[in-house]
């Protein structure tokens, strides 16, 4: 007990830092959920759920399924957990994404602890500079909410950290091939789970090439890449049922029939502005700040030769996300680190400087605090829709065709005509699902339903109305009863999901909307 009471009472040394950092990930990976991107869920939940109960059908998924765009290597994983939910007979979707992001953010853990070790090892850190490092990794809000995240930026990001920190730990002399077949696995997997993550390595290579001509480490390296390329074709066969090749239809598609800028092409200093909004003016400005002084001041450095052609490939690219960056994101500690160690001391010393410190601490812990309190929007609206299938009569959950709903979304990337996107990832499993073309159709389709069923309408309208039929709202939130008691001024929390609502419908000769 002694023992354990210095841990918690001493100085922060690495190990502490990197045990706080395991409890502050485990409390993000239960309790921070839904996605940050819709990606991350139809392009891989979606797909394990297709493969595990046959729904949805192909032609319900999104348009990248058809044209076979997306690898198998992270829907073949979730397939795989499913798999053994199923046959220890304690299957549920929460229970499927809760060990996702327990692997995501073990596998950020191990990344980041590697990265701060190899990076002492080489002299690129020292013990004072790795503790900064695992703390800002550790304790920065927005790297704490994606190192949970089951998506293929984070995964391919991960795994691209850890290869770089094995070759920083390889020794020079003895094992090479070896290691060179154990680097050749990450970067292998990084590329499976993101093709973007290939300008990344391109960019190792070509710095290997220039300075670190270890040519039994690079055959190493070409043999193991090469097997886990085969397995990410063999990933594809399962999830496709037939032989593709991903990486070239994703490239052909995208690049050359343009498909990518129906999304919108942005300008070329999009990301200029974008980091600082999406991270905060202040936390988004470091590290662009850090990242660009760290390039200029380091033009021969691995890590600048490996990210600055990643980071150009993305920038020259019309559209632009900010998830696009997140595999470059997961360095950034480093970069700050780095840049703060090459200031002046009297600058960091200045009380306003300090203060100023002192605020974002602050700032970072609340908006540490407010991502865990505040559920998933989504998530929040599915369990709902859960409660009402516990009445024990079957659900029939209905909707127009023409409105999106956290179910389905309607979708005209390749046809004019838009077509219906289906999530069945978080529906009921017994729940029947029915979509109409007109609001006099669906009132027909309830006086159908209602005889053997509890019907209940998802609209976009906040003040829908079905000719025949009676509607009764679900009152639903994803804020604590309190917030909304004490903190909804001017309804904002209504108005934040107006265009998500539930109403309880049934024949009548009158359409009357009542709450309950």
């Amino acid at each position: 007990m002694r023992r354990l009471g210095r841990f918690f009472s001493g100085e922060l040394t690495a190990g502490r830092l990197v045990f706080w950092g395991g409890l502050v990930t485990l409390l993000y990976a239960v309790l921070s959920t839904g996605v940050y991107h819709p990606d991350e869920h139809f392009q891989i939940l979606e797909y394990a759920h297709m493969k595990l109960f046959g729904k949805p059908a192909p032609e319900q998924l999104p348009w990248e399924y058809g044209l076979k765009m997306r690898p198998g290597f992270q829907p073949m994983i979730a397939y795989a957990v499913g798999k053994l939910l199923l046959f220890a007979d304690v299957y549920s979707p929460h229970l499927l994404a809760l060990l996702l992001r327990l692997f995501s953010g073990a596998l950020s853990m191990w990344a980041v602890w590697s990265f701060g070790r190899a990076a002492v090892r080489r002299g690129w850190l020292g013990p004072s500079g790795r503790n900064w490092f695992l703390g800002l990794s550790f304790g920065l809000w927005m790297l704490v909410y994606l190192h949970v995240r089951f998506s293929s930026e984070i995964l391919a990001g991960n795994l691209l950290m850890l290869f770089v920190s094995f070759y920083l730990l390889s020794d020079r002399d003895r094992g090479v091939f070896r290691r060179g077949l154990v680097l050749g696995l990450l970067a292998g997997g990084a590329f499976v789970a993101r093709y973007q993550i290939g300008f990344a390595l391109l960019g190792f290579g070509l710095w290997m090439l220039a300075f670190d001509r270890r040519w039994r480490m690079i055959a190493g390296m070409l043999l193991s890449f090469s097997l886990m390329i085969g397995a990410g074709v063999l990933c594809d066969r399962w999830l496709y049922g037939e032989w593709t090749c991903t990486p070239l239809n994703y490239l052909t598609e995208n690049m050359l029939h343009g498909h990518i800028d129906t999304f919108g092409i942005d300008p070329w200093y999009y990301y200029l502005y974008a980091i600082p909004l999406e991270g905060g003016i202040v936390f988004g400005g470091v590290v662009l700040a850090a990242a660009a002084w760290f390039f200029v001041r380091y033009p021969r450095h691995m890590l600048t030769w490996t990210l600055l052609l990643f980071l150009a490939a993305h920038q020259a690219i019309g559209h632009k996300e900010v998830r696009f960056l997140f595999p470059a994101l997961l360095f950034a500690p480093f970069f700050i680190v780095r840049l703060a160690e090459n200031l002046p001391p009297d600058f960091l010393r200045r009380c306003a400087v300090r203060a100023v410190g002192v605020v974002l601490a602050v700032v970072n812990g609340m908006i540490m605090i407010a991502a865990l309190a505040v559920p998933g929007t989504n998530i929040c609206f599915f369990d709902r829709v859960e409660r009402l299938a516990e009445s024990g009569r079957p659900l029939a959950l209905v909707h127009l065709r023409n409105q999106n709903t956290y179910y389905c979304y309607n979708e005209a990337i390749l046809d004019s005509v838009p077509r219906l996107v289906m999530s069945y990832y978080w529906m009921p499993a017994d729940a029947a699902y029915r979509t109409f073309d007109s609001a006099e159709e669906l009132g027909r389709g309830v006086r159908e339903l209602s005889s053997s069923m509890d019907v209940y309408l998802l609209s976009e309208d906040p003040e829908p109305e079905v000719p025949g039929c009676t509607l009764q709202r679900v009152a639903w939130s994803p804020f604590p009863k309190w917030v909304t008691t004490h903190f909804n001024f001017n309804d904002w929390a209504g108005r934040s999901i107006r265009t998500r609502n539930i109403f309880r419908i049934s024949p009548d000769s009158r359409a009357v909307a009542r709450q309950e």
